[in-house]
Order: C-alpha cells, then sequence, then structure tokens
C-alpha cells in the first residue's frame, strides 16, 4: 500500500477488521487507483469512520485520533487519481472524516486544529456537493465556540444552521435550536425566548428522524442528549437548580458513553456550585476527574477547572479542599 496514505497517521486503514476479500479489493484500488478505485472501496473507509466514532467514548481521542488520520491520509492520496465521479464520494467521506477529526481536536483541548478541520470538512463537502454535511459542520462549529464561551458567535452559527440553502434531518435541525437557545441563555437574553427554542428542539425531536439524502447526520442524539443539553441551559439562565433537579433525572452511565457521563457530571458540578452547594458539587467533580484522567478528555478537565474558580468562597471546606488536592496532583504540582 502507498506510503503516503500512511504520513497523517500510523495505522493507516486499520485493516484487521476489514474482510480479505475486500482487504484484497483495497490493496488493488491503491496499487492502480484510477483503475480499480470504486464506490465499494469508499463504502470500506465510510465503515471504518462510523466504527471509530461509534467507540470513541470508550476509547479515547488519543487512541482515536492516529487511525482516522490515517484514513485521511489514504483518501487525500487517492483523490489526486481517481475519476471526478469517485473523487467526489470519496471526498464525501473525506468531509465526514475531517469533521470527526475536528471533534477530537476539540476533546484533547486543541481548538485551532479542530477548527482547521472543521475548515477543511466543509471545503470538501462543498467540493462534492454534500450541503447536508456543510451545514452539520457549522452545527459543530457552534459546539466548539461553547469551549470558549463565545456566545454570539454560537448563535449566529446555529442560525445559520437552521436558515442555510441545505435539507437536514430533524435531529439536526433539533440540535441546530437546542444550540441556539443555549446561546440565548449565556446573552442573558429573555428567558422565555430561550425555552421556545427548547420546545422547538423538543417537538423536532419526538417527531422522528429522517435521512437526508440517505444520509444519517447526528445520530448519537437524543432524548438524554437533549435533557442534558436542556440543563445547561437553565445553569446559563441563571437558573441552576432546575438544572440540577434535570440532571439528577436524566444523567446515568448507562445512558452515555463513559468520557461522555464525566462531562456532563462536570457540568452537573458546575450546576450544583452555582446553586450553593459547595460540598455535593466537589463529590461530584471528583467522579468527574477520575473518569477525564481515564478517557483522556480534556474538554471534562477544562470545565473542572472552571469549577475551582467558583468554588473558591469555599476553600475552607473539607470536601472542596479534597478537589483542589486531587487537581494539584493531575496537574502535576
Amino acid at each position: 500500500m502507498r506510503r503516503r496514505a500512511f504520513l497523517a497517521g500510523s495505522a493507516g486503514i486499520a485493516i484487521p477488521s476489514v474482510a480479505l476479500d475486500d482487504l484484497k479489493h483495497i490493496i488493488f484500488a491503491l496499487e492502480d487507483t484510477r483503475r480499480y478505485f470504486d464506490s465499494t472501496v469508499v463504502d470500506r473507509f465510510r465503515e471504518q469512520i462510523t466504527k471509530y466514532a461509534a467507540n470513541d467514548g470508550t476509547r479515547g481521542p488519543r487512541k482515536t485520533l492516529p487511525f482516522v488520520l490515517g484514513i485521511i491520509g489514504a483518501i487525500e492520496s487517492c483523490a489526486r487519481q481517481v475519476k471526478p465521479s469517485v473523487r467526489r464520494e470519496l471526498l464525501s467521506v473525506g468531509a465526514e472524516s475531517a469533521e470527526f477529526v475536528g471533534w477530537l481536536y476539540r476533546d484533547i483541548g486543541m481548538p485551532d486544529m479542530a477548527g482547521y478541520w472543521q475548515d477543511r470538512a466543509i471545503e470538501w463537502a462543498q467540493e462534492s456537493g454534500d450541503g447536508a454535511m456543510q451545514g452539520y459542520v457549522l452545527l459543530k462549529k457552534s459546539q466548539t465556540a461553547w469551549d470558549e464561551r463565545d456566545a454570539i458567535r454560537m448563535l449566529t452559527l446555529a442560525q445559520a444552521v437552521q436558515e442555510g440553502p441545505w435539507e437536514l434531518p430533524r435531529k439536526v435541525r433539533a440540535e441546530a435550536a437546542q444550540q441556539e437557545a443555549r446561546a440565548h441563555a449565556m446573552l442573558g437574553d429573555d428567558l422565555k425566548l430561550m425555552e421556545r427554542k427548547l420546545d422547538e428542539a423538543h417537538r423536532l425531536l419526538a417527531e422522528g428522524d429522517q435521512a437526508a439524502n440517505g444520509r444519517q447526520l447526528s445520530p448519537h442524539y437524543s432524548s438524554s442528549l437533549l435533557a442534558m443539553q436542556t440543563a445547561i441551559c437553565y445553569c446559563e439562565a441563571g437558573r441552576p437548580q432546575r438544572a440540577v433537579e434535570i440532571y439528577q433525572g436524566h444523567l446515568s452511565d448507562e445512558v452515555f458513553s463513559r468520557r461522555d457521563y464525566g462531562y456532563f457530571l462536570s457540568l452537573k458540578s458546575i450546576s450544583l456550585a452555582a446553586a450553593g452547594e459547595p460540598d455535593e458539587a466537589s463529590e461530584v467533580a471528583l467522579q468527574a476527574l477520575e473518569i477525564a484522567v481515564a478517557t483522556h478528555s480534556i474538554r471534562t478537565m477544562l470545565e473542572l477547572n472552571g469549577l475551582l474558580d467558583r468554588l473558591k468562597p469555599w476553600s475552607n471546606r473539607a470536601a472542596v479542599q479534597e478537589l483542589y488536592e486531587a487537581m494539584l496532583l493531575q496537574r502535576g504540582l
């Protein structure tokens, strides 16, 4: 197989999970790309991306990233030599892969790299004529803006998703409406405006999803995840007690991946601190810290760092001191 296919990652296309006949087809395609490369090989790349995305919450970004970069390396190498129709199919998979890489970089706390790969995803989606993916990546950009608490950018990006010329699945439209609701909460807009957008998100999700042009986007989005996002909105709107109630009713390690469960625990601890419950906030944060370390989720660690600032008024309490010491230990201090 061509060396250029592996320059971007150490494990290429992860061939152990590919059947022997499929592997032979891929090898022939990479040896004589223009002659052999067809939709069958493109489908193998897409299957690999779907597999890694499904296991990401357990494996963590550092283990997953090299494999996905390897797939992108193979796609970029082959896209220079195939027929135009196959190139467009390849770049459509490349857009999915680049969006996923953007997410992985976001999870390890590298927003500049996340933004770079999101931009590549949009470029490839445009070239391949994949309008739905363009709107989807704008949604992911809006979510990345949340990490930096850039509320106005969150708002305009979420609105662009909903107003764009593309046909999007209801799940994506629901997620965009929820994202707009969060931005309104952060900007201090009318609470009723936030709740109207949340109601819209719940309605769209309840109507059931449909594929856009045979595609499934936001397959992970569910009523449980919308509940978590609703809790975040209420905390940002100055209603932390309501947020805590939602977390207590819907946050479960049986529903979310380990990585995501830890992340939402960190946000629950922030709501508890805002509600004036420093001891319980610290106890929940310690659980989140353990999971963040195990899954290498810098995104969760950043939220816990923000929690420490909120807990300063209670720094003399034993539970808070225990959390401070655990965080210092992880920083190597």
